[in-house]
């Protein structure tokens, strides 16, 4: 599992049902945001609701959204279906709407921007993506989204950060800040398989960010020419500043992203593989089947069996 059994967190489900409302006439719930940021809190964990109705959301200075089974995220005209595992990311000034299936545990984590101070933010600073996130200007409608569902160390480094998040002594402040740090420099460890970026916003004042969104808009049609183009740059440079700012080269993050697609629509839906193949861009069905295994360690009928197991395991509401 990726949370921490709610019973094993009473205060908060004490401080939970203070923050949210049922309004019957709509059917959902509504999360209070003003009783966080008029409270002296810097920082609270909340358990959604889990009866299948829908609940309204708001993002504080940043916010987490962590999976314990599955829901799909409604953000703007975005719906994504998640699993266990699955994390959000989420600054200010972004409104979303979730809905658990099953009895799903889904965590929310806020943080008033108090408790980032210079040292925290110095801390992230080698950590491109997320120090980038932190720093954004225009907050407007700006998440991330992870698919962590296979990554268990994460998972392990989210449970002690819910853990800290529902603890109230006098030593929580600092405890808080050394966890969301270990928690956000792992989840930039492992962003550039576990991001996904037709799924993310991607900062769009990060340059980079802005390319690779574009890229994962256009992954079956784009070349580095025909980006470079659209981003005003020569091919050469363009290819120079994209392996610098990506760390790879834009042939195979272009790969990497193709891959990432076809992995996720064998999970999330029942599309033939030959399908899958085709509508990411990989026309010669053998080929693809190398990629995949040579990524993934299985071919894409024996990932999406292993990941129906998997998926079971992870959503179990296990006793510890």
């Amino acid at each position: 599992m990726s949370t921490i059994p709610s019973r094993q967190l009473p205060n908060v489900l004490a401080a939970s049902k203070q923050q949210f409302c049922f309004d019957p006439a709509s059917g959902s719930f509504s999360q209070d945001k003003l009783l966080f940021e008029q409270s002296d809190a810097l920082f609270a964990l909340l358990l959604l609701p889990a009866d299948g109705n829908p609940v309204h959301c708001s993002s504080s200075h940043v916010s987490i959204l962590f999976c314990g089974g599955p829901a799909t995220v409604l953000i703007g005209q975005q719906k994504t279906t998640c699993f266990a595992g699955n994390i959000f990311l989420f600054r200010s000034q972004c409104n979303f709407v979730v809905e658990p299936k099953d009895g799903a545990e889904i965590y929310l984590a806020l943080y008033k921007k108090e408790l980032f101070d210079s040292l925290f933010i110095s801390m992230l600073a080698d950590c491109q993506l997320i120090y980038s996130f932190f720093g954004l200007s225009n907050c407007k409608d700006e998440f991330l989204y992870f698919d962590c569902s296979r990554e268990m160390p994460i998972q392990q480094f989210a449970k002690a950060l819910q853990l800290e998040l529902s603890n109230t002594d006098d030593l929580s402040v600092k405890t808080v800040r050394c966890s969301t740090v270990l928690f956000m420099t792992n989840l930039n460890r492992i962003h550039r398989t576990h991001l996904v970026i037709n799924e993310s916003s991607m900062m769009k004042d990060y340059l980079i960010g802005d390319i690779l969104k574009y890229m994962s808009d256009h992954f079956t049609t784009a070349t580095l020419a025909s980006t470079a183009a659209h981003f005003n740059y020569h091919p050469a440079y363009f290819s120079a500043m994209f392996q610098k700012k990506a760390l790879c080269n834009f042939t195979t993050k272009m790969q990497e992203m193709r891959l990432e697609q076809a992995r996720r629509l064998l999970v999330s839906t029942e599309l033939s593989v030959q399908n899958i193949s085709e509508s990411t861009g990989f026309h010669d069905k053998s080929y693809f089947y190398r990629c995949f295994k040579a990524t993934y360690g299985l071919t894409p009928g024996e990932y999406r069996r292993k990941y129906a197991d998997e998926k079971n395991i992870l959503t179990e509401k296990l006793d510890s």
